[in-house]
């Protein structure tokens, strides 16, 4: 640019700056005059300006192939694009909704009000520094609000075509107090066809189309229901595309993880809404917890979970310590165990049965046991002593018939009317440690049980932070190990039922949300670990992961939707043990059952959690015996190994339906051959796993590229066992091979690869 063309930008400069009602008639003759002399000068004075004056505009940043851009006006900013760079695709939706959105309670009165990314501001700036961008929302519109402000940052990562958010708000307000955080909001566009999308309920869940039809998903984390803190959505094939959504927070906070299907304009929402900590305190500042994540997907739910894999091992707080067996702060027959059995009731009533069940099978059980206590199930709680009858004798006959008892008991709630319709101990020891509503009243929960007077049980959840509750579970749990000599306790709810948002200030932790109900369970379930015997094990319901590091096992005995993948697994396996079904009855049970335990088997859960008498189904119990002797055979794969990605088989694979009978009726589709793969890195080995539940034979190709498994070696040799009518010779093979399978009805095959 020369002098003369420098001197014309400069005074564009100075008209629009003029024009904007922003400078004094002073300072616009100084800066006039400053123009005419020296225009490179105000070009750089006009930089700095811009740093403080909003103007409209668009700004880009770009991760590797993903790009970002924002439109800005003086008042709001908002996304505009997320593009994928390598494959031209525009991945936001038109309908986007907000960045951000806050909902704000004045103190007194309640009320609440909503501030978004691109409404309710006077002012909002953005500022790209060298690598990264910086937002700002200040000075409320509502003059009430004054003193709310938001400050968000991105930054790229080029290598993984990632971005990464954080976010604070400040709020200076005497009136009003931060409720909820509504960030990060995206919508995305219809990504094909084939497109699908992956969300955290049980073990992980994918669904397809989800863009055409109306469908909602909704998580309170942690969960079982939502266990884990991403979501996916991507178009897998010869053009992959698509996004992994994650909130990486390694304290695991309170939040809510939401996905809407919207067929009006083919859209998918995703949101995370976490509640704040001291959330109706007025003046609480909201910082987010870790980071959000953006990143591209470059293939399927395999991938996104080992983007979140990948995190947890280097961050997650709950991440345990792992050595060449795995969790060696597990006992080895926690690890090895293949089979559950369920039962309760006086000895008399189950040891006999679950006697008969492991020496089927074969190899060593585990019994949970329930109702060993006099009072009725869901009732009276925690007031479980004494037990029945010859309980103890029990334990020891079974243990002697190499079965590991684990009772159960709740951690979470106590019974409002603690000895039959009478309050026993509720209101003068167990109410102060309730968790309580804003209005200082205890949260209750009813289950179908009832009182003596025909009421409904209602049971209080117990705030894990207080030293009541804390020390009232640890004395249970000893009690059970240390007098009736169980192997194991089962600790309802702790990782199944997610925390609730406890308004009590005398317990000492924030109101409402944060992490703060984590960090109690684990100073309880630490204590725990420190007191009983070294041969023993906790565990727990459902599969909440902010709790792995302190449990052995997760019953995983709410996995029963359609449409489950091993997500879970993926991140976990070998972190823990994930064990059990809820195997149920209808007209379809017999097939149900195979199609469980077949998933039971790749997913890498120990089998079971199952009514002894089924060791008296003929075809059920072959089927289930061969299934827990096959998962035994490969048992080291895992815990001391990790899940790889399961084969996919080529063809025409047949489905099979049947009704798992979940809640009333509740159809499951599945593959009629499901397929795992779990290895062993320093030992060099890999197993894929077969399970054909139908009654049909099926022929298919297994396609096999050792690449896909980190495998560098020029030739591999293969085993196959099991049984049916599979054949694959044990010669060694080159690192990429096709083989013609056929899976005989109601078979299970394993290959092993070494090299």
């Amino acid at each position: 640019m020369n002098r003369s063309s420098r001197r014309e930008s400069a005074l564009i400069i100075f008209f629009r700056a003029g024009l904007s009602g922003l400078m004094s008639a002073a300072t616009r003759f100084i800066l006039f005059a400053a123009l005419l002399i020296n225009p490179a000068a105000s070009i750089a004075k006009e930089a700095s300006l811009s740093a403080h004056i909003p103007t409209a505009g668009r700004a880009t940043l770009t991760a590797g192939d993903l790009r970002l851009t924002f439109q800005q006006a003086s008042n709001s900013v908002r996304v505009a694009s997320l593009f994928d760079l390598r494959q031209h695709q525009e991945l936001l939706a038109t309908n986007a909704p907000p960045l951000f959105s806050l909902t704000l309670r004045e103190v007194s009165t309640k009320q609440e009000v909503r501030l978004t990314a691109e409404s309710g501001w006077r002012t909002a700036t953005l500022r790209k520094k060298r690598s990264d961008l910086s937002l700002r929302w200040e000075n409320p519109e509502d003059e009430r609000l004054q003193g709310i402000l938001v400050n968000l940052s991105t930054v790229p990562d080029r290598h993984n075509s990632a971005l990464h958010w954080k976010m604070a708000v400040q709020n200076e307000s005497s009136r009003w107090s931060i409720w909820r955080v509504q960030f990060p909001q995206l919508a995305l566009a219809d990504l094909g066809e084939s497109a699908a999308v992956l969300f955290p309920r049980g073990p992980g869940e994918e669904q397809k189309r989800v863009w055409e039809r109306s469908f909602r998903y909704r998580g309170s984390y942690p969960g079982g229901w939502c266990s884990m803190q991403f979501m996916a959505a991507y178009r897998a094939g010869p053009t992959p595309t698509g996004l992994y959504f994650g909130l990486h927070d390694p304290m695991g906070s309170t939040k809510d993880i939401e996905l809407l299907g919207n067929p009006t304009n083919r859209s998918v929402r995703m949101v995370f809404d976490v509640p704040a900590p001291d959330m109706g305190k007025a003046g609480n500042n909201f910082t987010l917890p870790g980071e959000a994540v953006w990143q591209l997907l470059r293939g399927d739910w395999f991938d996104a979970a080992m983007i979140y894999k990948a995190w947890v091992k280097n961050n997650a707080r709950w991440w345990p310590r792992l050595g060449k067996s795995g969790r060696e702060d597990s006992p080895l027959w926690t690890r090895e165990l293949s089979a559950w059995a369920l039962g309760g009731g006086a000895p008399g009533d189950c040891v006999p049965k679950v006697k008969s069940f492991q020496q089927f099978l074969g190899v060593p059980a585990g019994f949970h046991w329930y109702n060993w206590h006099q009072i009725p199930f869901d009732n009276d709680y925690p007031h479980y002593f004494p037990t029945k009858t010859n309980v103890a004798q029990g334990v020891s006959e079974l243990r002697q018939a190499n079965v590991f008892v684990m009772p159960y008991i709740n951690g979470r709630l106590w019974d409002t009317l603690d000895r039959g319709s009478e309050d026993f101990e509720f209101t003068k020891a167990a109410l102060p440690a309730a968790s309580k509503r804003d209005d200082g009243t205890p949260y209750t929960e009813s289950y179908g049980s009832k009182e003596t007077n025909g009421q409904p049980v209602r049971l209080a959840p117990m705030c894990p932070t207080t030293s009541f509750w804390q020390q009232t579970v640890s004395n249970l749990v000893l009690r059970l190990m240390n007098e009736v000599d169980t192997s194991a306790v089962y600790i309802d709810q702790v990782a199944a039922a997610p925390p609730t948002l406890c308004m009590d200030a005398a317990h000492g932790h924030p109101l409402g949300g944060g992490h703060w109900w984590n960090e109690g369970y684990w100073k309880m379930l630490e204590a725990i670990r420190r007191a009983m015997p070294r041969d023993r094990m906790l565990t727990t319901e459902c599969n909440g992961e902010p709790f792995v590091r302190w449990f052995d096992g997760y019953l995983t005995w709410h996995w029963q939707h359609d449409g489950q993948v091993p997500a879970f697994p993926a991140v976990y396996g070998g972190a823990l043990q994930m064990f059990g079904r809820a195997y149920r009855g209808g007209a379809t049970k017999d097939l149900a059952l195979r199609m469980k335990a077949g998933q039971q088997l790749v997913f890498g859960e120990q089998l079971g959690w199952i009514d002894p008498g089924v060791v008296k189904e003929a075809t059920n119990a072959e089927f289930f015996r061969r299934a827990v002797q096959m998962r035994d055979q490969h048992r080291r794969y895992f815990y001391a190994g990790e899940m790889a990605r399961p084969p996919k088989l080529l063809g025409d694979i047949p489905k099979v339906k049947a009704d798992w009978q979940w809640s009333g009726e509740w159809w499951v589709t599945t593959d009629a051959v499901v397929t795992g793969a779990w290895r062993l890195p320093k030992d060099k080995r890999l197993v894929l796993l077969f399970a054909n539940v139908s009654d049909q034979f099926v022929t298919t190709t297994l396609r096999f590229d050792a690449k896909a498994y980190g495998i560098r070696a020029k030739r591999i040799r293969c085993a196959m066992g099991g049984d049916g009518a599979a054949k694959l010779d044990s010669q060694r093979r080159p690192p990429r091979f096709e083989e013609r399978l056929e899976f005989a009805p109601r078979s299970l095959q394993s290959l092993e690869l070494t090299w």
